[in-house]
């Protein structure tokens, strides 16, 4: 049962400071300020108070960041010290949940971060000084940071990049030991292929991956009232009839668009009727206050729905909900990574299905010489997807910037290391209201199945069509109606933001074209070309979602200059 959630942590330990002593201050997410004095700690704590946080030693603390799915007991907390403190990594990596925290002495902070957590805790250290927290803004100094141009270059055009020099993420596994002198890391957690025998049917991936799901879902039993995410897609479905197996007491919400090309209500309605599982339907809009000029962001909020989560949030909140359940990590856990004539040939698959994959390859609108040069491992199928230049964000209004990959998603494995967007939502838009962000597909058990599961279970070609994620569809085809589990193709998701950018112009022009627009000073943006693009309705329409990322990273620029008194903000070539 999830019994509590810790919204976010932050500290600071001068090891040259006289005394030794480190205090502790208990704060809610939403006042987000830290003490004055020389040694503290802080835990940023939901507003539960069944929920209490201990000294697990003399001058010893425990901080803890994300849900906690075990009984947050003293003893529960002491031994979560007692194994951080002695070096005990195998125990601690055998732990369940979300651990991220960190163990703070006056002579030593231990930082760690399990393997699933996605928690994104940073620190930095400036001589004797050590600090950390969950949130970026508390690390900054009231000296000039410098960013590099090329980061914000490449934040306008939607990539997701880490921008700040100063400031290191906990990765996930890794254990931070920070010293008066020293300054160490250890990876403590790490992922073994879950051991299944040779040739391992599709369908016993799928039987086994909904009964992982289903024992997560477990955990939200007697949780309280818990918020899902219903998209009407696969990964969303997976995670409510679990829940709804399991027992957990569920109200599902969606998103409804105006926009018929992007209306995904009807899946979300055929779903949630067949579970018997109560309806919310959040209207889903921009209006006159998007972009957000107002609003502070810990980093380049990069995701063309921010008014979405919103609007979602300020719902979520009112309902009373604290547990907000979503599908994320279904396309990392079961979508398609590569594919290709060898992934059917060598896969671990048995012999008759192997022989269906080739078939399908054949059928498929891959020619035949694009299929036989995937009989190398070093190919795929997806090669040719990523190089065509429809898949290429545009970038009309911004200035060359050479070395720039043409690949947008060329740093998405680093997304598990410090997800951008995961910690500017739950920054800016959960935690505040103090809901707390779960994810039943990024368990152990399913990143472990993830692991031993060959690529030719994440995509198959049949009579022509490209069947995305088969371990979901099996598993979803004996609980939802076949309209679910065998839809086909994606929705005009992005129309709304396309529609936002065609519709008032001068917002943009306004913000990022002016005479003291950050981008241009930082001659990321080129003035005359946003007037061209901003005129010209067909390449607004193909650069929508660049403006609105550059618009984003403005917003965040200027806030960004507001908390560093007299400084510009400067950037690295």
């Amino acid at each position: 049962m999830l019994v509590g959630e810790f919204l976010g942590i932050s500290g600071r330990v001068d090891f040259d400071a006289a005394g030794g002593e480190v205090g502790l201050a208990r704060l809610s997410f939403a006042s987000r300020g830290t003490p004055s004095a020389p040694h503290h700690a802080v835990q940023r704590l939901a507003p539960n108070p069944s929920l209490g946080l201990v000294a697990t030693g003399p001058e010893e603390y425990l901080l803890l960041s994300g849900p906690v799915t075990l009984p947050a007991t003293d003893g529960w907390q002491r031994r979560i010290a007692d194994l951080v403190r002695e070096g005990r990594h195998a125990e601690l990596a055998r732990l369940p949940g979300e651990l991220c925290g960190a163990l703070v002495t006056a002579r030593k902070v231990t930082l760690f971060r399990n393997l699933v957590s996605t928690e994104g805790l940073l620190y930095r250290r400036d001589g004797p000084v050590v600090r950390w927290s969950t949130d970026p803004a508390d690390l900054l100094d009231q000296e000039r940071e410098e960013f590099s141009r090329q980061a914000i270059w490449r934040c306008c055009r939607g990539d997701e990049v880490f921008i700040y020099h100063g400031l290191t993420p906990v990765r996930p596994g890794e254990m931070v030991v920070v010293r008066p002198r020293t300054l160490s890391s250890v990876r403590f957690d790490s992922l073994t292929p879950l051991d299944l025998p040779r040739r391992t049917p599709l369908a016993q991936y799928a039987e086994l991956a909904y009964d992982m799901l289903l024992r997560e879902a477990r955990a939200y039993v007697g949780a309280g009232r818990v918020g899902v995410m219903v998209s009407g897609g696969l990964d969303s479905a997976a995670v409510l009839c679990a829940l709804v197996e399991a027992g957990a007491d569920v109200v599902a919400y969606h998103h409804v668009v105006d926009d018929p090309l992007a209306d995904e209500s009807g899946y979300a309605r055929t779903i949630c009727n067949h579970l018997s599982v109560p309806l919310e339907m959040v209207k889903a809009g921009y209006d006159s206050h998007f972009p957000p000029r107002e609003r502070s962001f810990p980093h380049p909020f990069l995701n063309v729905g921010y008014p979405w989560l919103e609007q979602l949030a300020q719902r979520v909140h009112g309902d009373g909900i604290r547990l907000l359940v979503w599908g994320r990590d279904g396309d990392l856990r079961f979508g398609p990574l590569r594919y290709g004539l060898h992934d059917a040939l060598a896969a671990d698959i048995p012999f008759r299905e192997r022989a269906a994959l080739c078939a399908g390859l054949v059928s498929s609108r891959w020619e035949l010489p694009q299929i036989l040069r995937t009989a190398s491992r070093s190919r795929s199928l997806f090669d040719d997807i990523r190089s065509d230049s429809g898949l290429i964000r545009a970038t009309d209004f911004l200035e060359p910037m050479p070395g720039v990959p043409d690949d947008p998603f060329a740093d998405v494995a680093a997304e598990d290391d410090y997800s951008v967007k995961d910690v500017c939502a739950h920054l800016t838009s959960w935690r505040p209201r103090g809901i707390m962000m779960c994810n039943p597909l990024g368990s152990r058990e399913l990143r472990r199945l993830a692991a031993r599961m060959p690529d030719a279970y994440r995509m198959f070609p049949y009579q022509g069509q490209v069947i995305t994620k088969p371990v979901l569809r099996l598993l979803l085809s004996t609980r939802l109606p076949a309209s679910v589990w065998r839809r086909y193709g994606r929705l005009w998701m992005s129309s709304a933001h396309k529609n936002r950018a065609l519709a008032d112009a001068k917002v943009f022009h306004d913000l990022m074209g002016g005479g003291d627009s950050r981008l241009v000073r930082m001659g990321v943006v080129n003035p005359e070309r946003l007037a061209e693009v901003l005129t010209d309705p067909h390449r607004r329409r193909r650069n929508a979602e660049t403006l609105v990322h550059a618009a984003m990273t403005e917003i965040f620029l200027r806030h960004y200059e507001g908390r560093i008194p007299n400084h510009d903000v400067q950037s690295r070539r």
